[in-house]
């Protein structure tokens, strides 16, 4: 007899966001306002709706709760970043787009990765209207060999954009437009 349930996963979806106003301190991150939220906070909050994406600068969204039980990450993770032209037409040549976990002793393990996604893609710069072109990429990552979340932890997602200095990642505070969005199977 098969027992489906014990193979049962659920999907969350995050949303990441630069929340100016709270600073979050766990393990290795100090005063960090990159968070993952669940729901799009009220518009009128204060937030950040880009960063610099170049070669280097890596950008690290956590998700600030406990998870208060033990989890298991598995199956097909999920979601989408968005990239932008600012002041200059750019370049963007690749991304990375990692699952990780940190713990109170700062240590800091690589879950998933998408590994490096080469694009090589040009991004206009419209100078008179003050307006760079934006491109979505989708991404998926393979979970099959499960990792372990326990009530020590906290998970966050890592994102890496090999640019030029005109590039900037989007994470917006804005529902209608989801610019950091990834969705991740848990299983108890």
């Amino acid at each position: 007899m098969i027992n489906i349930a014990d193979d049962m996963r659920f999907y969350e979806t995050f949303y990441g966001i630069d929340y100016d106003d709270w600073l979050t301190n766990f393990g290795s991150f100090s005063n960090t306002t990159k968070i993952l939220v669940k729901d799009y906070i009220s518009d009128a909050c204060t937030t950040t709706e880009t960063s610099i994406a170049t070669d280097g600068v890596i950008h690290k969204f956590l998700y600030q709760h406990h998870t208060k039980k033990k989890y298991f990450v598995e199956g097909v993770i999920d979601g989408q970043i968005t990239v932008v032209s600012s002041g200059a037409t750019s370049t963007l040549t690749s991304y990375r787009v990692t699952l990780s976990k940190v713990n109170e002793d700062t240590t800091e393990t690589e879950l998933f990765t998408t590994g490096w996604v080469v694009v090589n893609d040009t991004l206009a710069w419209d100078a008179v209207n003050s307006v760079g072109s934006e491109i979505v990429y989708a991404f998926w990552i393979d979970a099959w060999q499960y990792e372990t979340l326990t009530d020590k932890d906290r998970f966050y997602v890592k994102v890496e954009v090999d640019g030029d200095t005109n590039c900037r990642l989007y994470h917006s505070n804005s529902a209608t437009w989801e610019d950091l969005r990834v969705n991740i199977p848990f299983r108890l």
